[in-house]
């Protein structure tokens, strides 16, 4: 009788024993993520993940500047360089969805002034193009084309590429984006966005500093070495310089870097368009128009896109990581590197934000991103 009653005091008590001895995988990565950051340098920056829509783990490393005398939080505000591209993409497909814009319609239409290559005349750029940088556009430097003088020889536009034939990434696609933004909404981006994207889903959010509506939880721009490359009282003087108006013609370069965000902020970006364009019961995109923007747009019949491309309309797709296929967008500037993720086959999403550190890629995709990605896995291993 003894043993019996031995037995069954052991048995009731391994759940708890293998409870306790079961590992605490909040800090496990939490230990992970200092560490990797710590080796790159990383002088501050966040890692939010979420599953399904819901976050499940967020982790805020360091500090706004090298003094160390403000820690970062989950909700400090950055410039995030090109992942801009992605999230304002979100509000033009807003748009053409409601006005029912083909996607193959020329920019020329939208925005009112002739957006063509002079060495390929007779060619029409398209939306489709400029949303998956294949509309021959070159530049990475330059916003505000004189477009009625531009002449074949010129630092915008290829003389040997056709649009729609090959892919090459240019920021001024990026720009156009919100020139059409502007000429469909007669607002300009930031109203806009507000109003129809960062009101929705409760994110602090703007294109400039100056115009974010909570601007107490702020980083500047660091540069590789972690020194600051632009001061917050410098980037915020800049404001009387920002063009708040609806001018599609002068304002085609605030949706190529300008956005400034969180990583709070683009989890619950990713997170939406993982969830299929809807997000705690706000819905900001049709299912259709999330499936459209991720996928290989010359697979679509009669596309003004002819060739491959990284880029679904402003998504890209990394291949060859666990649990499927990633979408999502990167942004570098100075020492900063911005990344958001989601993976359709996991329910995954991923926000990464590391800043004043000289960032190495793999694949065009920063490492410190990656190796993040692959340590969500965990998350989904049952």
């Amino acid at each position: 009788m003894k043993r019996f009653f031995a037995l069954l005091l052991t048995l009731l008590l391994l759940p708890l024993a293998c409870h306790a001895e079961a590992p605490d995988w909040k800090a496990q990565m939490d230990d992970y993520v200092a560490k990797r950051f710590a080796a790159r340098k990383i002088v501050g920056g966040a890692v939010v993940i979420a599953r399904d829509g819901q976050v499940l783990y967020r982790y805020a490393y360091g500090h706004k500047t090298q003094s160390r005398r403000e820690q970062v939080t989950a909700d400090t505000c950055y410039r995030i360089a090109s992942v801009t591209k992605l999230v304002s993409a979100v509000g033009l497909m807003q748009l053409l969805t409601e006005k029912n814009i083909p996607l193959d319609t020329p920019v020329s239409d939208i925005v009112g002034y002739p957006v063509v290559n002079p060495a390929f005349p007779g060619e029409r750029i398209t939306i489709r193009q400029v949303m998956s940088h294949t509309s021959s556009l070159v530049q990475t430097q330059y916003y505000h084309p004189n477009w009625e003088t531009l002449k074949v020889n010129n630092k915008y536009f290829s003389q040997k590429v056709a649009p729609g034939t090959a892919y090459a990434y240019s920021n001024l696609n990026g720009g156009l984006m919100g020139a059409m933004i502007e000429a469909l909404s007669g607002q300009s981006v930031n109203t806009y966005m507000q109003a129809h994207v960062f009101g929705p889903l409760g994110i602090n959010a703007a294109y400039h500093m100056g115009l974010l509506k909570d601007q107490s939880d702020m980083a500047p721009q660091l540069a590789k070495d972690g020194t600051i490359a632009e001061g917050l009282s410098v980037m915020l003087a800049s404001l009387p310089e920002y063009n708040d108006t609806c001018d599609p013609r002068a304002n085609t370069s605030h949706t190529s870097g300008d956005l400034c965000i969180s990583a709070n902020g683009l989890i619950r970006v990713i997170a939406m368009l993982e969830q299929g364009g809807e997000l705690d019961g706000v819905r900001i995109l049709p299912k259709e128009a999330v499936q459209l923007m991720m996928q290989d747009q010359q697979t679509i019949p009669s596309s003004s896109v002819h060739c491959d491309s990284e880029y679904g309309l402003a998504i890209a797709r990394v291949e060859g990581m666990p649990g499927g296929t990633w979408y999502g967008h990167q942004g570098r500037k100075h020492g900063l590197s911005s990344n958001v993720y989601f993976q359709p086959d996991t329910g995954l999403s991923i926000a990464v934000i590391a800043n004043g550190y000289e960032a190495h890629a793999e694949d065009n995709v920063v490492t410190i991103a990656r190796a993040m990605m692959k340590k969500a896995q965990e998350f989904v291993q049952e």
